[in-house]
C-alpha cells in the first residue's frame, strides 16, 4: 500500500524535539520487537555494561509489562556462523565477481545451515548487479533499459553515485530527450549537497540547456549555497562568454510550488515503504566526511588490530563497504582514545553506523552526548527524522509520520522528492484528500511519473 503524512503548522524546533525525543517503535506494544532488542544485544555482545544498563532501563520504561531475558544473546547464540567466508564474499562483490559471490553464498549456506546472508550483503550484491545492468544498457545505447533499471533501483541515481545520473542525462540528450536530460540535471542541483557536484552539473547542462533554463539552475544553486555567491557569479559569466554573451541572461522567476522537490526518480524507494524493513534505512550518505574512494582496498591495507587512529580509517572503509556492524565496533575502539577531534569523528561514525542498523534511539543518544560539528549534527538529525518518519508510516501512524517529515523539510531547507511522495500518501491515508491531491499535483508538475499519476488518481 502506498505511503502517507499531515501538514500542521510547521514549528521546526518543536517537531525536531519531538522527533529526537519519541522512540520510533509503537508506544502501545506490550513487549519489545526484535528491532527494539537489537541495541540491547549489541551492548551485551560488546560487554558494554553502562550502555547495556541504560538501554535496559529505557526498554523497561517503554514496555513496563515486559520481563527482560536473563541473557539477551541466548536466542541467537549456539549456532556457528561463518567469518572468513563472509569476508571473501564481500571481496568478491567489491571485485565485481558477482556470480562467484552468489555461488559462495550458496556454499556458505550449505556449510552453515543456520546462517542467513545479512541484509547489507544481499543489498550490496543486488545493487552491484543493477549497476552492471545499468552500465551495459548505456554502453549498448539501450536508453529504455537504462531507465528501467534505474527505476527498479532508484539508489543508482542518487547523489552518492553522481556519475550515473550524469551519464543517463547524456544518453537522454543523445537520443533527443533534452527535456528529460534537463530535468534530471535540475534534480541534481536541487538535491545534492556536494557543491563541486552541483557546479559540474551546471557546467554539463550548459552544453544543451536554454538560457532561461540555465537561469533556473543558477537561481536554485544560489538559494541552496548562498556562501558560494561569488563563485556562482563567476561561473555564470564564464559560461555566458562561451556562448558569445558578455553578460548572462538573468530572468529570476519564482519557482513553482513543489519545485523544491528532487527531480531525481528516487520516489520508488519510499513508495514501497510499507514493505521496506524499518531496520534498513535508506538515509543519505553523510556529507560531513570524505567518502572512501576504494573501501575494499582500504580494508585489505589496514590491520584488524589497528591502533585507534587506524581504526577510525578502517571503520569508515567498513562503513562504505556496507558493513555497519563491523564499522560500529571499530568506531567504538577509535572513540576510546586519540585527540578530541578523532573521538568526536568516531562518535559521529558510531551514530551513522547505528542508523544503518536501524538503531535510531541509540544514535540520537550519542548525538545528544557529543559535541558534533554543525554539519555532523545536521547529517545525524536528518537521518533520524527520515528513519522515524518512514517507520511511523509503516506502523500506520500517519500524522506522526507527517510531523517527522515536516520537521525534516524544515531542518533541511528543502523537501526531498521521495519523502514528499511519502508525505502525500500519508495525507491521503490520514483522510486529507484535498491536501494530498495538491501535493501530488505539485510533484507531478515538476516530474510526471507513474507514482504521481497513481497518487493523483487515488486522491481525486
Amino acid at each position: 500500500m502506498p505511503p502517507r503524512l499531515i501538514s500542521p503548522r510547521r514549528t521546526p524546533a518543536l517537531l525536531l524535539a519531538l522527533a529526537l525525543a519519541l522512540p520510533a517503535s509503537g508506544a502501545l506494544a506490550q513487549s519489545p520487537s526484535e528491532d527494539d532488542l537489537r541495541a540491547l544485544r549489541y551492548y551485551r555482545s560488546q560487554n558494554d555494561t553502562i550502555s547495556y544498563e541504560a538501554e535496559l532501563r529505557r526498554l523497561r520504561v517503554q514496555f513496563p509489562d515486559w520481563t527482560p531475558p536473563a541473557d539477551p544473546l541466548a536466542s541467537i547464540a549456539g549456532t556457528s556462523s561463518p567469518s572468513v567466508e563472509i569476508d571473501e564474499i564481500y571481496r568478491l562483490i567489491a571485485a565485481g565477481a558477482l556470480d562467484a559471490a552468489e555461488a559462495r553464498i550458496g556454499e556458505t549456506r550449505l556449510k552453515y545451515p543456520g546462517w542467513t546472508p545479512p541484509e547489507d550483503m544481499t543489498d550490496l550484491l543486488g545493487l552491484s548487479r543493477a549497476q552492471t545492468a545499468f552500465d551495459q544498457a548505456l554502453a549498448s545505447a539501450d536508453l529504455q533499459r537504462a531507465v528501467q533499471v534505474s527505476a527498479e533501483r532508484p539508489v543508482l541515481l542518487s547523489c552518492e553515485r553522481i556519475n550515473n545520473p550524469w551519464r543517463l542525462a547524456e544518453a537522454q540528450r543523445a537520443a533527443g530527450g533534452t527535456g528529460e536530460a534537463f530535468r534530471l540535471m535540475q534534480g541534481i542541483v536541487r538535491t545534492c549537497g556536494n557543491v563541486d557536484h552541483v557546479t559540474a552539473t551546471i557546467e554539463k547542462a550548459d552544453a544543451f540547456a536554454a538560457p532561461d533554463q540555465m537561469t533556473q539552475l543558477f537561481t536554485e544553486a544560489r538559494r541552496r549555497f548562498p556562501a558560494q555567491a561569488a563563485a556562482w557569479d563567476g561561473l555564470e559569466t564564464r559560461l555566458a562568454a562561451g556562448h558569445g554573451r558578455s553578460q548572462p541572461i538573468r530572468r529570476a522567476a519564482a519557482p513553482k510550488v513543489g519545485q523544491a522537490a528532487s527531480a531525481l526518480p528516487a520516489g520508488a524507494a519510499r513508495a514501497a515503504a510499507a514493505s521496506t524493513p524499518a531496520s534498513a534505512p535508506s538515509g543519505p550518505a553523510p556529507s560531513a566526511r570524505v567518502v572512501t574512494r576504494n573501501p575494499a582496498q582500504c580494508l585489505a591495507a589496514t590491520s584488524p588490530e589497528a591502533t585507534s587512529g587506524q581504526a577510525l580509517t578502517r571503520a569508515w572503509c567498513a562503513y562504505d563497504l556496507q558493513r555497519p556492524l563491523e564499522a560500529l565496533g571499530l568506531f567504538r575502539r577509535a572513540a576510546a582514545s586519540g585527540s578530541a577531534e578523532q573521538k568526536r569523528d568516531a562518535r559521529f561514525g558510531q551514530a551513522l553506523a547505528m542508523l544503518k542498523l536501524g538503531m535510531a534511539d541509540s544514535a540520537a543518544r550519542i548525538a545528544a552526548a557529543t559535541d558534533l560539528t554543525r554539519q555532523q549534527r545536521l547529517d545525524v538529525e536528518l537521518w533520524i527524522l527520515d528513519q522515524r518518519g518512514v517507520r511511523a508510516y509503516q506502523q500506520g501512524k500517519y500524522e506522526r509520520a507527517i510531523a517527522f517529515l515536516d520537521a525534516y523539510a524544515e531542518l533541511a531547507g528543502f523537501e526531498r522528492r521521495d519523502l514528499a511522495i511519502l508525505r502525500a500518501y500519508a495525507l491521503l491515508n490520514a483522510g486529507k484528500r484535498q491536501q494530498a491531491h495538491a501535493a501530488f499535483q505539485a510533484l507531478h508538475d515538476v516530474l510526471a511519473t507513474e507514482e504521481t499519476r497513481h497518487g493523483l488518481r487515488a486522491s481525486r
